[in-house]
């Protein structure tokens, strides 16, 4: 994947310098060569909440029309999708739709609004946080995804570009739970990487929308910048040079710790030239990748560790094989002795990943797997939305 990043200066969401841009962006990209007739292409924009337009926080409608138009002139069909916050129902995202000026792009244009609630989950083999990602269904129904985020610096999470806008893909309940089970910022980019190397075969190119930009304490600054790459990391690198931030202290340090970029040569700038766009005094929040992101009134555990079903061992039960200790990817079980010099397996969750891999590898059966009321509803709700 090349590292090449696309930038171009805008000074407004004027709907015709929009559409040359992304024209000009794509033929310098070459991107325009690889839509063909009738390729259903999945625009996954950034609609968090049920906000206006212009309060920053959603992917602008400009941009979006814009994409659309270019890629309806090159013969693409487009369906916009996202899942924000809160219940993914039909009447939830229909005000969504609604109030972010999504509906007005669908109804201006040819591509369609996704209406299906329906989830599916798929393995994540190459995994750190997660072995298995619970995704919108309306992945399986387009050929290739775009990536269109939203240039923002959230009160939890710091810098949110490109590779977090991918989350949105995470139907509402299911990511609210999720955001709950990781424990610091470092977590959340980790399973952010998870999922984007999971769908890196539909995932084909990456757009930020940064004409107006959101910085720390929720305030609107003009950056009059709209960035374009088919590398999600390469793209994130350009930004965060841009805003001034330390790359040690964003995902795209855990992106070159997992080979997915050369921290040294993480982008090459076509078009305007980067220091253009350079802001010193971009406020953000003092925030580093151990900066915690939940704490549970029961003090640091993680939600995670307290309500994902999760692999038990009895120590009066185990046989002390060691099988399980050898077979779990994270190094986190343990093999300790007790008061009678027995061998036995503990499992130490802060290291645990949930993969279950000591509980299919156990040969006497000793694992055992707790399930929480809370994933019983969340699975629950899971088929609920599967059989609607």
């Amino acid at each position: 994947m090349n590292n090449l990043v696309s930038l171009t200066y805008l000074d407004s969401y004027d709907d015709s310098k929009i559409k040359s841009a992304v024209e000009s962006s794509f033929s310098k990209l070459k991107f325009d060569t690889i839509i063909k007739p009738d390729m259903k292409v999945l625009l996954k924009v950034c609609l968090p909440e049920s906000v206006q337009p212009d309060s920053a926080e959603t992917s602008h409608p400009a941009v979006v029309q814009g994409v659309v138009e270019v890629l309806s002139k090159l013969g693409a069909k487009c369906i916009i999708a996202d899942s924000p916050y809160g219940n993914f129902t039909q009447s939830h995202l229909d005000s969504v739709y609604f109030k972010t000026g999504m509906l007005e792009v669908a109804n201006s244009s040819d591509c369609e609004l996704n209406h299906n609630l329906k989830i599916f989950s798929m393995d994540t083999p190459n995994g750190v946080k997660t072995k298995n990602i619970t995704l919108l269904d309306v992945v399986n129904d387009v050929d290739v995804i775009i990536n269109l985020g939203k240039i923002k610096i959230d009160e939890k999470l710091g810098y949110t570009g490109v590779g977090a806008n991918m989350f949105g893909l995470v139907p509402g309940e299911v990511k609210t739970l999720i955001l709950n089970r990781l424990s610091t910022i470092e977590d959340f980019n980790n399973y952010l990487i998870d999922i984007i190397d999971a769908l890196k075969d539909k995932l084909i190119f990456n757009i930020l929308d940064g004409v107006v930009a959101l910085e720390a304490g929720n305030s609107q600054r003009m950056l009059s910048c709209l960035a374009m790459s088919e590398n999600v990391f390469s793209l994130d690198s350009a930004i965060i040079k841009i805003l001034g931030m330390d790359f040690n202290n964003t995902i795209i340090k855990l992106a070159f710790e997992r080979g997915f970029i050369d921290i040294d040569d993480p982008y090459e700038i076509v078009g305007d030239d980067i220091e253009n766009f350079e802001l010193a005094d971009f406020s953000l929040y003092a925030y580093d990748l151990d900066t915690k992101i939940h704490r549970n009134i029961r003090g640091q555990k993680s939600y995670f560790n307290t309500h994902q079903e999760r692999p038990t061992i009895k120590p009066n039960r185990c046989k002390g094989c060691t099988i399980c200790s050898k077979i779990c990817p994270t190094n986190a079980i343990m093999m300790k002795y007790d008061k009678n010099g027995e061998l036995y397996a503990e499992i130490d969750y802060k290291k645990c990943i949930f993969c279950k891999k000591c509980y299919l590898g156990c040969p006497y059966n000793v694992v055992r797997l707790k399930t929480p009321l809370e994933y019983k509803k969340l699975h629950k709700k899971i088929n609920e939305f599967n059989h609607e």
